[in-house]
């Protein structure tokens, strides 16, 4: 949540009427209003997309130097070496 939310914007928002459903089921299974729910899933979505300074070190990194096909290809093969046959 917004701690010492002082200025607010109302908004109308248009959604699928099962997402609509599910809001309203999770709404009244955990007590809070429409409104709240929407904010904290706003705020969750927009934490999510924020990219850490240590991410964002990778990132320019890999993208001046990207591991070669072969290891990547070693990695891969090491990481799915004990996967099971589909059945």
């Amino acid at each position: 949540m917004i701690s010492g939310m002082t200025k607010v914007a109302k908004i109308a928002i248009s959604l699928p009427v099962e997402t609509l459903r599910a809001v309203e089921d999770i709404r009244k299974s955990s007590g809070v209003s429409r409104s709240a729910l929407i904010r904290e899933a706003v705020e969750h979505w927009l934490r999510a997309r924020e990219t850490s300074p240590q991410d964002q070190r990778y990132i320019q990194g890999y993208l001046k130097t990207p591991e070669p096909n072969d290891q990547t290809g070693a990695v891969a093969a090491a990481a799915t070496a004990r996967w099971r046959e589909w059945e």
